[in-house]
């Protein structure tokens, strides 16, 4: 009886324990799997995206093939909003009107040459009939201000009122990004964008809705990332500026904003001759060394140089003051033999300037 009555306790704690041993081995099971889960998420794991290396974007930029991104956003939309790579070298963020852009699709811009010359990745920041506040607005130097307006929590858009730094509207051109969007107003990000004259703002997160009682700078994408780039400052039509004085302050402004002080700025090319040579005298003045009167040299030392033709029509222009038609495409941008020139100027201005020289030191 002792002995029987010891079995059915042993069998009754048997009963007693097995839930508990069946929980111990789903745990054990369920701690098993979180592991070999966590070690195949390690092993097989998505690649982070490759950084953009200068071989690539050389190539990118006409290398071999002019046709194939002569606007920077073909084959690598937004390039510009890509953080700069602190073990390559310091890309080169070009700014301005058509001129840098390029004249068309089938024709490089003075950018890819430069890019191609200094063997590193050239952000092409260039907009189409860019203004000088466009540019300073997007760049840093001169930004775009909110009016007070409500940011609601949830991803949804609000009609907003601009004004530049200056107090009135500039014309913003979103057709190419240049470095605007993503941006952050009072650091909700969210697009600008502008439909039929009037601008609007859409977060991109929902959050907290954020009432803004009063003016407020728009914080661009460039604004965050293109401060540390060798910066060149080139608007080439007078057309596009305001006022003498008033265009001396805002490149004074944008040259201020930028974290660096390698910088180059280059005078206009082409608009009303007068205007032209007293542009290029001021900023001659306000930034020395680290101006490029690109005017004068295409319409005298680029001609002998490269060897130019000139036709009797072009000796007509040129004695007016205007720059060989060799060198221009349509009235609104390089041709490629234009291209050419301007981008290896540049280099060789960067170049003496010492901007690459800490750099090949490095290597």
């Amino acid at each position: 009886m002792f002995k029987s009555g010891k079995n059915n306790k042993n069998e009754y704690n048997e009963a007693v324990n097995l839930p508990e041993r069946i929980i111990a081995v789903i745990v054990i099971i369920l701690f098993a799997a979180v592991i070999v889960l966590c070690i195949f998420k390690f092993i097989f794991k998505e690649p982070l995206p490759e950084a953009i290396t200068p071989n690539d974007y050389t190539e990118f930029a006409h290398d071999s093939d002019f046709s194939k991104n002569v606007y920077g956003e073909v084959r690598t939309p937004n390039m510009e909003n890509t953080p700069s790579d602190p073990d390559e070298p310091t890309p080169i963020s070009c700014w301005g009107d058509s001129y840098t852009i390029a004249a068309d699709y089938s024709t490089p811009s003075y950018v890819a040459y430069l890019s191609k010359n200094a063997v590193r990745i050239c952000y092409n920041l260039g907009v189409n009939q860019g203004t000088i506040e466009d540019i300073a607005a997007r760049q840093g130097g001169a930004p775009l201000y909110v009016l007070p307006f409500d940011i609601p929590a949830k991803v949804d858009y609000r009609e907003i009122s601009v004004s530049n730094s200056y107090g009135y509207e500039p014309k913003i051109d979103f057709d190419k990004n240049s470095g605007f969007n993503p941006c952050k107003i009072d650091g909700i990000e969210g697009i600008l964008s502008q439909f039929y004259g009037t601008y609007k703002f859409t977060r991109l997160a929902s959050g907290f809705e954020d009432i803004i009682l009063e003016p407020t700078p728009v914080i661009t994408k460039a604004m965050e990332l293109r401060k540390n780039d060798i910066t060149v400052l080139f608007i080439g039509n007078t057309n596009n500026f305001v006022d003498d004085a008033k265009t001396i302050e805002i490149y004074k402004r944008m040259t201020e904003f930028l974290d660096t002080d390698k910088f180059l700025v280059i005078g206009p090319i082409v608009g009303n001759v007068e205007k032209i040579k007293k542009i290029n005298s001021d900023l001659s003045a306000a930034f020395g060394i680290k101006f490029l009167d690109l005017y004068s040299y295409l319409y005298n030392d680029a001609v002998v140089e490269y060897e130019v033709t000139i036709n009797e029509e072009d000796k007509a222009s040129i004695a007016k003051g205007n720059i060989p038609a060799n060198f221009v495409l349509n009235g609104k941008g390089f041709s490629k033999q234009g291209a050419e020139i301007v981008g290896n100027k540049v280099f060789d201005k960067l170049n003496n300037l010492g901007y690459f020289d800490e750099e090949s030191e490095n290597e």
